[in-house]
């Protein structure tokens, strides 16, 4: 029988029409099951068991087909015919040329006709096609895999399914069955409004358990569940009668149900009203299930509410931008839930951030009375009395236990890393820090955090002396309208790059943009980074360009603008102009300590040493709480021009031990002290908080 003939004979065997229900059904379920996997809670691998179930299970199709179809038709017409070969094996050679007729057999096989051997020849084909197909499936999908885990259905590390269970009546009271179903309906709505999680409903669980015909499944308690569901969570519950009261008690249990998660407080109403024992038991839930994995849980004694969370989060947005309602949402998240431990703390570092410290520390105190045993709670009180105590050593000590509990959260990594580099000058350690969190995923115009992490890792670039790693990091952002603690850095790279067109065009593109204050400061402080190199030339093109504007401006300047405009006329070495304009700004009422400082030091220049000491003496009256080495680091600077270089470092040790900050324009980056850049004592001042 040829190939044509036998096609010819399974269209007439109808082969091919049983054949065809076999794809066409395995198509459809398998189509049916793309759509119905993931509301059941299935793995994604269970597509793949389904496929090789189905591929396996072709082949044996076909010889099914064989036996109880065909077979029994093929029998009749074949026994009497059999198939007519040559016994080369007789020993009855004489008998030349003659044949006997015999039936070949193979081990389970008989051949009866032409037709039954090239139907199994095309079945063990098929057989090797199919055994080929699962191969590659299993090298793909199982063989490559670390451990033979996947063979079953594995646990997904993004695993959001949430089972809630149905809430167990313990009232003795079927009237009150109604009391259960509405908590678990209530949760489960909330779960899926707020995009918790993906719910396992107890409907789903019980109609799962009718298809697979539970007998499949393990014995015991909710063996679907644990076994082919596979949550990454379940929330149980059950209530009760107190005399009157109806008490509400919920759990948040692990996917296999082995361990409790968390146990909520128990909520407590009136049987009358018992949504408000639900609502209290919903919010706790969602609360624990949003801030679960997030940094600020472990803050906290018990969960926050999901309305008191859902407030924070949304303070913690409105901070990264810098908006003024961040303290309102700090406030609404504690009045939403009063023992909510972290926006607490947020309102504190709302204040101090502000220099209001004084609110702060006041604040913090409270705090303290209300804070209980949790470690967490204790490590960030004692974090925050050292930043008030000006221990900054202590500061960067019990932060660096936030940050290794979660390296990654964008504000948390930003304080580290200011810690590190503002506070006890360690910009070493930086860049690690730096690196933990990818910035890939934000945008640096809506989120004022992410630049002020690159201000921060510019400038401890520039301490170690990566000039030119620093300049490549910011450079895209020369041309950008905003950005402006970039464009410090990167101003201050070109020029000690010696990249002199650069900073020009830099600043030249901010005064286009308008940013005229902004441009201003600038001004000022790339003339000071020139005098620091000694380009003393190039430094007054900058301060005679800006004071020319400043000069020249029609509107009545502004505090702050005459403040610049003192400080340009002093480095410009124009003494007499510098103390007229300090002085009048003494005189209209504004005497903070750095214009004292200016105002000493101008005097000293002009001969006026009795003047200028008197000026000196007002700054040691200047002492208040929460100035952490102003006065100090003030007078080191007043002596440091004296040419008292004994009493400017005593000064300026005792400013860094009150915790003067490392900053752009303090210490190693201080024009003044840049005649002890090379000086041993001064190094041990920039070294103090080190170990």
């Amino acid at each position: 029988m040829n190939f044509k003939e036998f096609l010819k004979a399974c269209n007439e065997k109808e082969v091919f029409k049983n054949l065809s229900i076999y794809i066409v059904s395995s198509w459809v379920l398998i189509q049916v099951f793309s759509e119905i996997w993931e509301p059941f809670g299935l793995p994604k691998i269970s597509m793949t068991y389904l496929l090789i179930v189905l591929i396996i299970g072709f082949p044996f199709y076909i010889y099914l087909l064989w036996k109880y179809s065909i077979k029994p038709k093929e029998s009749k017409l074949s026994r009497r015919d059999g198939l007519k070969m040559t016994d080369k094996s007789s020993a009855v050679t004489k008998e030349k040329g003659k044949l006997k007729k015999r039936k070949i057999h193979l081990p389970g096989v008989h051949f009866y006709s032409p037709f039954q051997k090239m139907y199994f020849t095309a079945l063990f084909v098929i057989t090797l096609l199919s055994i080929f197909s699962v191969s590659i499936i299993v090298k793909a999908n199982f063989v490559n895999q670390e451990d033979m885990s996947v063979f079953i259905f594995p646990e997904e590390t993004d695993n959001r399914r949430i089972a809630v269970l149905p809430f167990e009546n313990n009232t003795t009271d079927e009237n009150l069955d109604i009391v259960g179903k509405m908590a678990t309906d209530w949760i489960m709505h909330g779960i899926t409004q707020n995009k918790v999680g993906d719910v396992i409903s107890p409907q789903i669980v019980e109609d799962y358990t009718n298809i697979i015909k539970a007998s499949v499944v393990p014995g015991g308690d909710n063996a679907v569940l644990k076994e082919y569901l596979k949550p990454s969570k379940v929330v149980t519950g059950t209530y009760y009668l107190n005399n009157d009261k109806l008490l509400l008690q919920c759990s948040i249990m692990d996917g296999n149900m082995r361990r409790t998660l968390q146990s909520f407080d128990i909520a407590e109403c009136s049987t009358d009203s018992p949504l408000d024992c639900i609502e209290i038991v919903k919010q706790r839930v969602l609360g624990y299930l949003l801030s679960k994995g997030r940094a600020t849980i472990k803050y906290e004694e018990t969960p926050p509410n999901f309305k008191a969370y859902t407030l924070w989060l949304e303070s913690e947005e409105l901070a990264r931008i810098e908006a003024p309602e961040q303290l309102e949402r700090i406030n609404e998240a504690i009045a939403a839930d009063s023992s909510f431990f972290r926006p607490k703390l947020d309102r504190v570092a709302y204040y101090y951030n502000r220099d209001q410290f004084s609110t702060a520390d006041s604040l913090l105190q409270k705090l303290k009375e209300e804070t209980g045993i949790e470690k967490e709670q204790r490590n960030m009180i004692n974090h925050y009395e050292a930043c008030f105590k000006g221990d900054n050593k202590m500061a960067y000590k019990t932060y660096k236990e936030e940050y290794n509990n979660a390296s990654k959260d964008l504000d948390i990594n930003l304080s580290y890393m200011v810690l590190a580099l503002q506070f006890v000058n360690r910009p070493q350690d930086v860049d690690s820090i730096y690196l933990a969190t990818n910035m890939e995923d934000f945008d640096l115009d809506v989120c004022i955090t992410c630049e002020y992490r690159y201000f921060v890792k510019g400038m401890a670039n520039l301490e170690l002396g990566l000039i030119t790693e620093t300049i490549e990091l910011l450079a895209p952002y020369a041309r950008t309208a905003g950005h402006e603690w970039i464009k410090e850095v990167l101003m201050k790279a070109y020029v000690l790059n010696g990249d002199d067109r650069a900073a020009k065009d830099l600043l030249e593109h901010i005064r286009l943009l308008g940013r005229i204050t902004f441009w201003e400061g600038m001004m000022l402080k790339t003339g000071l980074e020139y005098l620091k190199l000694g380009k003393e030339e190039v430094a007054n093109n900058y301060f005679d360009n800006v004071a020319d504007y400043l000069t020249n401006k029609k509107e009545i300047l502004s505090a702050d603008e005459k403040e610049l405009q003192g400080e340009i006329e002093f480095y410009r070495q124009d003494y007499s102009r510098a103390q007229e304009i300090l002085e009048s700004l003494r005189t209209e009422g504004n005497d903070k300590i750095s214009i004292l400082t200016y105002l000493a030091i101008t005097y000293f220049k002009l001969g006026k040493e009795d003047y200028a000491q008197r000026i000196a003496d007002q700054l040691e009256e200047k002492r208040v709480s929460y100035q952490f080495g102003d006065v100090d680091y003030a007078l080191a600077q007043y002596y440091a021009v004296r040419g008292n270089k004994e009493n400017s470092l005593n000064y300026l040790l005792k400013a860094v031990a009150s915790g003067k900050r490392f900053t752009s324009t303090t210490f190693q980056n201080d024009l003044i002290f840049n005649s002890y850049s090379n000086s041993t004592d001064f190094q041990k001042i920039l070294e103090f908080w080190y170990d």
